[in-house]
């Protein structure tokens, strides 16, 4: 992390730490205040790896949120230790065997991983007793909340499957070793990120521990939230919070039973501007080409169709009928937006892209252009 100065060269990732600060309390108030017990929050390493981010996290009592060998690696490197990880992903490699050793939160994602962990029970240094062994759960939640989910109608591929009976079966294998299991994960990315997925996905908690008879030391709701903006028609923080904890307590007590949050984007992405100027402009068949020294890979790395939100600093007093915003690659589609009959960028132009915290650093490549130095406000 290089400390901010008066002069930087674009283009440039602008970490602001208050606003990603505040996002967080947002976090910790709603779900606090609507749990009324037992409550932990996970920062999403795969969502924004920068270290200042993730330390500013630490400081606040996060846990860190790992989704591979490496990324564990990297959380242990900066600081965290036992106690201090969720482990999560569909490939954890050695990650197993290291999160039974240091007793981090192990979510573990198919049979494979059972099969694995009971394997691992004596070797050395795992005690079934410092285990916290946590289910994710793959079930049809598009049934439940169609239109809503990413997969869609295809089959989500994260997760031990409910309906086809790798559940039981998974259940079962743990009980047979007399392994506990301490928790379930419900993590499942969708579209909507809608109050009534929320609803489901802790309704389908209460289903699996009734039906299995389990008993629980933690539930892991997952992340995918709306939040550190106010949109129109979109739940706020408090508003997920109450649903789940309503749902949950016709269950569980939260004095008993640990509620785990893993928001990423939601306390990420409004705390990253991205940072352009306007390198050269051109005129095509009458349209203006405005190109900038950044590209649409640093603030959308996989080029979906959405309007970026920006402000542009030190424009003409001109309206220009057509401005075609581009970015600095040799790919055609490197195109921000498209403005008609707005003022006109200029030479000296400054373009901030605003809530690029997300899945932005993380896919940097030195593609065309080094990856962008990172300042802190």
């Amino acid at each position: 992390m290089e400390m901010a100065v008066r002069t930087r060269k674009t283009p440039y990732y602008l970490i602001h730490k208050m606003q990603f600060e505040k996002n967080c309390m947002e976090v910790e108030k709603s779900f606090r205040e609507a749990w009324e017990g037992k409550f932990l929050c996970g920062y999403s390493i795969k969502t924004n790896h920068q270290k200042e981010l993730i330390m500013l996290a630490k400081k606040r009592g996060w846990l860190a949120e790992v989704v591979s060998d490496d990324e564990y690696n990297y959380a242990k490197k900066i600081g965290f230790g036992v106690h201090e990880m969720i482990c999560n992903g569909p490939v954890k490699g050695e990650m197993i065997k290291k999160a039974l050793q240091d007793r981090q939160y192990l979510n573990l994602d198919h049979l494979q991983e059972i099969n694995g962990l009971c394997m691992l029970l004596n070797e050395k240094g795992c005690k079934i007793a410092d285990m916290k062994v946590g289910l994710r759960v793959n079930f049809d939640l598009e049934k439940l909340c169609p239109g809503e989910t990413t997969a869609g109608e295809r089959v989500s591929r994260f997760g031990i499957n409910y309906e086809n009976g790798d559940l039981k079966r998974a259940i079962l294998t743990l009980q047979k070793h007399k392994i506990p299991i301490a928790g379930l994960h419900m993590h499942t990315s969708t579209k909507s990120r809608s109050l009534a997925v929320f609803q489901a996905l802790s309704r389908m908690v209460c289903q699996v521990v009734e039906e299995y008879n389990l008993s629980l030391d933690f539930i892991d709701i997952g992340g995918g939230f709306f939040g550190g903006q106010k949109l129109p028609g979109k739940p706020l923080m408090s508003e997920y919070a109450k649903v789940i904890a309503r749902e949950l307590k016709n269950t569980f007590d939260s004095e008993k039973v640990t509620l785990i949050v893993e928001p990423g984007a939601s306390v990420i992405a409004t705390a990253v501007d991205y940072v352009t100027s306007v390198d050269n402009i051109r005129e095509v068949k009458g349209e203006r080409i405005v190109t900038l020294d950044g590209t649409m890979l640093h603030i959308n790395p996989f080029m979906a169709e959405r309007k970026p939100v920006y402000t542009v600093g030190n424009l003409g007093g001109q309206q220009i009928r057509v401005q075609h915003i581009c970015g600095c690659t040799c790919m055609e589609n490197d195109r921000f937006d498209t403005l008609h009959f707005e003022k006109e960028l200029q030479l000296d132009s400054e373009v901030i892209f605003h809530n690029a915290g997300a899945y932005t650093m993380s896919f940097n490549s030195y593609f065309i252009i080094e990856p962008p130095k990172v300042y802190l406000a």
